[in-house]
């Protein structure tokens, strides 16, 4: 009976411990379950950043607990060193080459206005040499260095010179024409409104003076008609005056021509009274159609009035009525 039972009891013990073993490796399978391994914690990771980036990467060594303190030293050492290999890279400047040329430029030729920033463009061989400030020679003006661009006023208008020595290198000279654009505008539109109002005063001085020569014309085209209108009541005074002439001239030629018949008249009724009977005697005028007894009758003009025979009047004249009534 006891050996049997001795025999349960160390069965049971044996059960017992293999179940106890069991189950610790159980927990340390849910434990190792439950640890999440980040990516910063992995080795790969760990070195990368040693290498790249030193300060997070020694931190994560330190802080690794599969590595112990020799690995971790080891690493800080190494990879320590190295970074500071690269500080002292870094650190140390590049010599730079020899400067061989500088060629300054603008971005185009022409007349610049003043107080208009212009563009200076600086080319160096080798590329990108770093000019400074007081390299740069100028005549008047200013220049200003903002944002690796170079820049120049002018305020007043003049021709300016650019230059540049360093490094025992000079650069080509660039020249700048600045000038007053909006003064010029101003002074070109007061030239053309000058010239304008010139041209407008010699248009009106030409007009004044064509009025003066036609107003002159129109005078001496008076001038002219009235000569010639008096020039025409002249000719016609005159051809007036050679009719009356003539008019007189004939009248004193019929008056002769009168008295000389009166004469004759007056010599032949005395012959005839001496050998005949006396006749009665009649007077005619020069222009009328009447015998009449007397020499002033009416308007008869006895200077022009002549006598004949009452019978000789009778043929083409007719008798007076108020001398014979």
């Amino acid at each position: 009976m006891n050996g049997k039972t001795t025999k349960k009891s160390a069965a049971k013990t044996s059960e017992q411990q293999t179940k106890g073993t069991s189950g610790k490796k159980q927990n340390n399978l849910t434990s190792k379950k439950k640890e999440k391994v980040h990516w910063y914690q992995k080795t790969g990771w760990i070195l990368f950043l040693l290498f790249m980036f030193f300060p997070v990467g020694i931190v994560l060594t330190w802080r690794n607990k599969k590595w112990n303190k020799i690995v971790k030293t080891l690493f800080s050492g190494l990879f320590g060193f190295w970074f500071l290999i690269l500080c002292v890279a870094a650190a140390t400047p590049t010599p730079e080459k020899p400067l061989e040329e500088i060629i300054l430029s603008l971005d185009s030729d022409q007349v610049y206005d003043i107080n208009n920033p212009v563009d200076i463009v600086v080319e160096t061989n080798p590329e990108d040499y770093h000019i400074p400030k007081s390299a740069f020679e100028i005549t008047g003006g200013e220049l200003d260095f903002k944002d690796d661009k170079i820049t120049f006023t002018s305020s007043v208008d003049g021709e300016f010179d650019i230059s540049v020595e360093y490094s025992d290198v000079m650069s080509n000279t660039l020249t700048l024409k600045f000038e007053d654009k909006e003064a010029i505008a101003q002074a070109q539109i007061a030239a053309e409104q000058a010239e304008q109002e010139r041209i407008a005063a010699e248009q009106a001085e030409q007009e004044r003076i064509a009025a003066e020569q036609a107003e002159q014309a129109r005078i001496a085209a008076e001038q002219a008609e009235q000569e010639r209108i008096a020039a025409e009541q002249a000719r016609i005074a005159a051809e007036q005056a050679e009719q009356e002439r003539v008019a007189a001239e004939q009248a004193r030629i019929a008056q002769e021509q009168a008295q000389i018949a009166a004469e004759q008249a007056r010599i032949a009724q005395e012959q005839n009274q001496q050998t005949a009977p006396v006749e009665a005697m009649v007077w005619l005028s020069a222009t009328g159609s009447k015998y009449h007894n007397k020499p002033n009758c009416g308007n008869m003009n006895p200077n022009n009035a002549r006598q004949v025979t009452l019978s000789e009047a009778q043929m083409n004249y007719g008798p007076c009525k108020n001398c014979y009534r």
